[in-house]
């Protein structure tokens, strides 16, 4: 394990924190599904609504963590893992924000965090993919 990471150290460190942020909001979103979606503005009309926000927030981000995971020990390199990454978070912050304006949801207190947050963490795993690009 400890060769794979230093294969390409930036790709590592960026794939390492997707892994984390994946599977922390899996664990977030699966043990506490109304409280954490209240904070995301999303509010289930009945228990089908609970599950889903299970399913998907919790479920799918575990699925992406675990992928992202899997790709870099099959392929034994974190590039193409970091490249994934970039593609899901880069999509995510890029649709927020244009829909933000859209649905004009920007004064919520929820956006007030996550822009800056997405922003900073999209910006840090394009600096990281950049240097693995350049340095490896």
């Amino acid at each position: 394990m400890k060769e794979l990471f230093f294969t390409n150290v930036p790709a590592s460190i960026a794939v390492i924190g997707l892994v984390g942020y994946f599977f922390g909001m899996a664990i977030v979103f699966i043990v506490s599904p109304l409280k954490n979606a209240e904070s995301f503005s999303i509010k289930p009309v009945d228990n089908a609504g609970k599950t889903e926000i299970r399913v998907y927030y919790g479920g799918i981000s575990f699925a992406l963590g675990a992928f992202l995971l899997y790709l870099t020990v099959a392929l034994g390199t974190p590039v193409y893992s970091l490249a994934g990454g970039l593609f899901f978070s880069t999509t995510v912050f890029v649709t927020r924000s244009i829909f933000l304006c859209v649905d004009h949801g920007w004064k919520c207190p929820y956006t007030k965090l996550a822009i800056p947050a997405e922003g900073c963490f999209v910006v840090a795993l394009w600096v990281c993919f950049i240097l693995s690009k350049t340095l490896y």
